[in-house]
């Protein structure tokens, strides 16, 4: 596998950072991370259970 090389402006990087650390406190990274952990212990979801 080839990897790449991105530059980007420090203040970029900064904003970047910022605006994972927002993501990260979110209830919605929550949720993700927990649904990620139920998916790989093979639990299985309907429409109801996801919200639609």
């Amino acid at each position: 596998m080839r990897q790449e090389t991105v530059t980007i402006s420090r203040a970029v990087f900064e904003r970047m950072k910022h605006e994972i650390a927002l993501l990260k406190d979110s209830g919605l990274y929550q949720r993700l991370l927990e649904f990620e952990e139920n998916i790989s212990k093979g639990k299985k979801f309907g429409r109801k259970e996801l919200g639609f």
